[in-house]
């Protein structure tokens, strides 16, 4: 049942001069059971459109690109740019939770290793993670899949992000552990209620500097390419949740282009 609900992560897009509509649904990258309500309405609806689209093709992915962007600088490790607290935080976290050392991460990246201290507090119930599970229906239906953006261009924004900003990210999360267990449940209880507003506020925080980049810009951008998409077939989006509210977020640019945009209740 479409509805006109603020807090909902399925939504119907409608471009001007077209009848058939597409769907944007906002997601996130667990598998914690709790994330997968919508599974089987999304799925249901993955099945009507044409082609399937992620924040970028999952197909596109480079390891190796990857690693060279989070590469450390040359003859450094995390060691170097950890102060002595940090790096005894992140020695007990790994120890702890990782069953290894802090010496064992040494040439990790901070922000591969403020993943693992995220993901170790996340359940991981599910095989894969909710959009990935759904980009894989839709590759097991035979549906085009695309991205909005380019792999390139996920890699470019990542590159945008001062290393210094890593370090201190990944030096909160391991000095503040708890708070960041009680967070990231939070969130991902949020999400499970379809709290599409808290998420949204959430994402704001932690962008904090970099929400120009990391969120408004990507935003525009996205949504410019889903309009194209729409234009020559129905299309399922699969974005992030924290992409979709705001005054500068996908779902208010695609209202701005004429869209008719609608809500589904919950399932």
């Amino acid at each position: 049942m479409i509805m006109m609900e603020k807090n909902a992560l399925l939504w119907q897009i409608t471009p001007p001069d077209c009848t058939t509509p597409s769907y944007l649904f906002g997601t996130m990258h667990v598998r914690d059971i709790r994330a997968f309500g919508w599974l089987d309405t999304t799925k249901t609806k993955i099945g009507t459109c044409d082609c399937f689209a992620t924040e970028f093709d999952f197909s596109e992915a480079d390891p190796a690109a990857l690693a060279e962007a989070l590469s450390l600088p040359e003859g450094k490790s995390l060691q170097d740019f950890l102060s002595r607290g940090a790096w005894k935080h992140l020695d007990y976290f790994a120890r702890k939770k990782l069953g290894t050392t802090a010496d064992a991460l040494q040439f990790q990246h901070p922000m591969r290793v403020t993943t693992m201290v995220s993901t170790v507090f996340m359940a991981e119930e599910m095989s894969h993670s909710l959009d990935e599970t759904l980009w894989n229906h839709a590759r097991s239906l035979g549906k085009t899949t695309t991205g909005l953006e380019s792999f390139a261009d996920q890699l470019n924004t990542l590159d945008k992000i001062p290393f210094e900003m890593h370090l201190k990210g990944l030096t909160w999360a391991l000095k503040n552990q708890d708070r960041q267990k009680k967070r990231l449940l939070k969130m991902m209880q949020r999400y499970a209620n379809g709290e599409l507003r808290a998420l949204y506020k959430a994402a704001k925080k932690d962008a904090k500097g970099m929400r120009k980049i990391l969120i408004c810009r990507r935003n525009r951008l996205m949504t410019k390419r889903f309009l194209e998409l729409m234009h020559t077939q129905s299309v399922f989006c699969a974005v992030g949740a924290g992409h979709l509210p705001g005054g500068k977020g996908m779902l208010r640019f695609l209202k701005n282009a004429g869209c008719r945009v609608e809500s589904f209740s919950a399932p």
